[in-house]
C-alpha cells in the first residue's frame, strides 16, 4: 500500500480513456497544493502559478465492468508506464458491496468519474438504464467516496447536459445536480441505491469525507474517445464509403484526448468544492466538414472517390450542440481555456424527493413516471418525441407513478 504523500486516483470508466488521460498527463506524477501538474502539455500553462513542486508517488486504480479494457490498458501501462502502480479493479458502479471493497483497499485521494452511458440514440431507447447508471451509480460512486475520506470527486460531465434534448444529456444534468447535492454539508440522505450488494431495507453509508471537494468539468465532444465519431469514419473511408453523416448542418464542439485531459485535471486542481468548470472547446466543428477534411488525408476525393451520405437525425439529437444555457453566468479562472459558473449552479428544488421518485419509477419499469420525473428534476429538458411515444405506449390501466399521493406537485408539472 501507498504511504506518506502517496497519491491515490482511482478512473472510473471510460476506464482505458480516464487512465491514459491520468498518465499521459501526470507525467513526472509532481503534485503540490495548490495542486502542480507537471507534465509534457501542461507545465507551460501552470508553470506560474503555483509554488515550486514536491515529488510525491502515485498510483491508479482502474475501476471498470469490463476486464478487457482493463487487461488491456494494464498491459499498456507496464511496457510504457513501468514506473507507474496500477491496480485493475473489476467491478459494476452499481454495486455498493465492492465499491466499499475498492475505496477501503486502496484509500484513493481522488476520484475521476467518466463513467456514463453516452451514446444518445441508444439511450432513448434505453430509458431505465440510463437512469441507473448516470444517475444513481454516479450517486453511488459520489457516496463512496465521500465515506472514504477522498480528498476529491471529479465529474466527467458533458455538453449534452445544456438544455437536454435526450435522455442521455437529462441524466448528466442529474448527475451534476447529485455531486452538488454530495459536497460537505448538503449531502443527502435518499437511501440505499439500487443495484447488487444492496437492498432496500438497508441504511446508506455514513459520510466521513466532510471535506471531500465535488466539482464536475463539462465539455463537448473528445476526438477518438469511446463513440467517437472518428474511428467510424475511418472504417467507412477504409471500405470506400460511404461515409454517413446525419445531416449537412450538424455541428459539435471537439477536442483531442490530451487537451482535454490536460484540462480536466486542471480545472479540477483549481476547485474549492460544489463548482461546474465549462472547458473552452473554440467554435463548433460541421460534422460534413470533418467528414470531408477525413476523406482528403486519406488521399481521396470527397464525392467522387467516397461519397458522402446524409442519413437523418437520429432520435434525441440537435443540430448544435452548447457549453452553458443563457442564464448561465461565466466566469473566466486563472487558465484562459477554463471557466466556472460564478456562485455554482443551484440545486433543483426537491431533489431529494425527485431522486426518491425516480428510483421507484425505475424500479417499477414505469417509463412515463421515469420521463416525467426527469423534467421535474431539470425543468429545461425537452424529452424527444420518440421517448415520449415509448414512455406513453407502456402506459396500461393502472396509476402512473407521479400522479400517486405524496409526490411533490411541482413534479406533476411535465410538459406534454
Amino acid at each position: 500500500m501507498l504511504t506518506g504523500f502517496a497519491h491515490t486516483a482511482i478512473c472510473v470508466p471510460d476506464v482505458e480513456e480516464a487512465v491514459r488521460w491520468y498518465t499521459d498527463v501526470i507525467g513526472l506524477r509532481v503534485l503540490s497544493p495548490p495542486y502542480r501538474m507537471e507534465g509534457p502539455q501542461i507545465q507551460q500553462d501552470m508553470g506560474e502559478l503555483v509554488p515550486s513542486p514536491v515529488v510525491v508517488t502515485a498510483a491508479i486504480v482502474g475501476f471498470d465492468h469490463g476486464e478487457t479494457a482493463l487487461y488491456d490498458i494494464e498491459q499498456e501501462l507496464a511496457e510504457a508506464f513501468p514506473d507507474v502502480d496500477f491496480y485493475p479493479a473489476v467491478g459494476s458502479l452499481r454495486d455498493r458491496r465492492r465499491l466499499r471493497e475498492v475505496f477501503r483497499d486502496h484509500r484513493p485521494q481522488t476520484v475521476y468519474h467518466a463513467a456514463a452511458y453516452k451514446h444518445v440514440p441508444m439511450m432513448e431507447a434505453h430509458l431505465f438504464e440510463a437512469v441507473e447508471n448516470n444517475v444513481f451509480g454516479t450517486r453511488q460512486v459520489a457516496r463512496a467516496a465521500l465515506a472514504a475520506g477522498c480528498e476529491e470527486f471529479v465529474l466527467v460531465s458533458s455538453d449534452k447536459a445544456v438544455r437536454p434534448a435526450n435522455v442521455m444529456g437529462a441524466t448528466k444534468r442529474l448527475a451534476e445536480l447529485v455531486c452538488l447535492g454530495m459536497r460537505p454539508g448538503r449531502s443527502p440522505d435518499m437511501g440505499p441505491d439500487m443495484g447488487p450488494g444492496t437492498s432496500l431495507g438497508s441504511s446508506p453509508d455514513t459520510a466521513s469525507g466532510e471535506s471531500t471537494r465535488f466539482v464536475a468539468v463539462r465539455f463537448g465532444n473528445v476526438l477518438g474517445s469511446s463513440g467517437s465519431v472518428i474511428p467510424r469514419f475511418r472504417r467507412q473511408i477504409a471500405r470506400g464509403g460511404p461515409v454517413t453523416v446525419t445531416h449537412p448542418e450538424m455541428r459539435r464542439f471537439f477536442m483531442t484526448i490530451p487537451e482535454a485531459a490536460q484540462l480536466v485535471l486542471e480545472a479540477a486542481a483549481m476547485g474549492a468544492g460544489g463548482e461546474v468548470f465549462v472547458l473552452e472547446m473554440g467554435e463548433p466543428v460541421r460534422i460534413s466538414d470533418l467528414a470531408r477534411k477525413m476523406v482528403l488525408l486519406s488521399g481521396l476525393r470527397p464525392d467522387e472517390d467516397i461519397q458522402i451520405v446524409y442519413s437523418g437525425v437520429r432520435p434525441g439529437e440537435k443540430l448544435f450542440e452548447e457549453l452553458h444555457a443563457s442564464g448561465e453566468n461565466l466566469v473566466p479562472t486563472p487558465h484562459r481555456q477554463i471557466r466556472v459558473f460564478a456562485g455554482g449552479l443551484p440545486l433543483a428544488p426537491h431533489l431529494e424527493d425527485g431522486l426518491r421518485t425516480l428510483r421507484q419509477a425505475t424500479e417499477a419499469r414505469d417509463a412515463a413516471g421515469v420521463v416525467m420525473c426527469l423534467k421535474g428534476l431539470v425543468p429545461e429538458y425537452n424529452p424527444s418525441a420518440a421517448v415520449l411515444r415509448q414512455a406513453f405506449s407502456r402506459q396500461t390501466g393502472s396509476q402512473p407513478m407521479l400522479s400517486q399521493p405524496g409526490v411533490h406537485p411541482r413534479l406533476r408539472r411535465v410538459v406534454a
